[in-house]
C-alpha cells in the first residue's frame, strides 16, 4: 500500500477496506495502547480498552464523519473508554496514587473527588471534553503553553520552568489558573467538579 494520508485511508474504511484499517491501526495502536495504560497500569486491560476503540471504530466506519485528525479522534476515543473503565470497575489503589498526585501538582485538594460521584455522574462526555479543549484554547498564549506543557508526562514543573525561563510558582501559578478557568467553564454548564478534574486528568498523556 503506497503512503495514503489518514483521511485518505478513513474513506477507504468506509467502504470496509481491511488493508485500510490494518494500515491506520498500525498508524495508531501503540499511542492509543500507551495512553490506555498509563491510567489503568495493566497491560491486559490497556490491551483490551484499545482493541475496543478501533473495534468500535471500524464497526461505525459507514457512519464515521472525522473533521479533526484521526490523532485527536482516537484519543478521544480512548478517554471515553478510560472513563467508563473506571465508573464500572472503580479506582484501585494505584489510581488514587495517580490522581492524587495530579490533584497536588495542579494545587487541588484531594478531598474534592469523591469515587462514588464519579460512578453516580450522568455522562455527557463528548459536550465535557470539548468544553475542556475550548478552555484550553481559549487560554492566553503563555498560560496555554505552561498547561499544554504540564498535560505531557515528559515534563515536571521543574522541567517546564526551566525551559520558559520561569520560577516554578509561576509554573505552579500559571496551572492553578488555567484549571480555575476551566471550572468557571464547567460550573455554568453544571459539570460536577469531581467529574471535571476527573476527566482533565484522562486528558493528561
Amino acid at each position: 500500500m503506497k503512503q495514503w494520508e489518514d483521511a485518505e485511508l478513513i474513506a477507504l474504511v468506509s467502504e470496509s477496506d481491511a488493508e485500510a484499517f490494518t494500515e491506520l491501526y498500525q498508524r495508531h495502536w501503540k499511542y492509543i495502547y500507551g495512553i490506555a495504560y498509563k491510567k489503568t497500569g495493566d497491560k491486559n486491560d490497556a490491551f483490551d480498552i484499545t482493541q475496543n476503540v478501533f473495534m468500535e471504530f471500524y464497526d461505525k466506519r459507514e457512519m464515521l464523519e472525522i473533521h479533526i485528525p484521526l490523532k485527536n479522534y482516537l484519543r478521544t476515543a480512548v478517554i471515553y473508554k478510560l472513563s467508563n473503565y473506571f465508573r464500572t470497575r472503580g479506582f484501585r489503589e494505584k489510581h488514587y496514587r495517580n490522581f492524587q498526585q495530579f490533584l497536588e501538582e495542579s494545587g487541588e485538594k484531594a478531598e474534592v473527588f469523591s469515587a462514588l460521584e464519579l460512578q453516580e455522574t450522568e455522562l455527557r462526555f463528548e459536550e465535557m471534553v470539548e468544553l475542556i479543549y475550548k478552555s484550553i484554547d481559549e487560554m492566553p498564549e503563555k498560560m496555554k503553553e505552561i498547561f499544554l506543557m504540564s498535560r505531557s508526562e515528559q515534563y515536571s514543573i521543574n522541567e517546564i520552568a526551566g525551559k520558559l525561563n520561569l520560577s516554578p510558582q509561576t509554573v505552579k501559578n500559571q496551572i492553578s489558573k488555567a484549571l480555575e478557568r476551566i471550572r468557571r467553564e464547567a460550573k455554568a454548564h453544571a459539570v460536577p467538579a469531581a467529574y471535571l478534574l476527573f476527566l482533565v486528568w484522562l486528558t493528561k498523556s
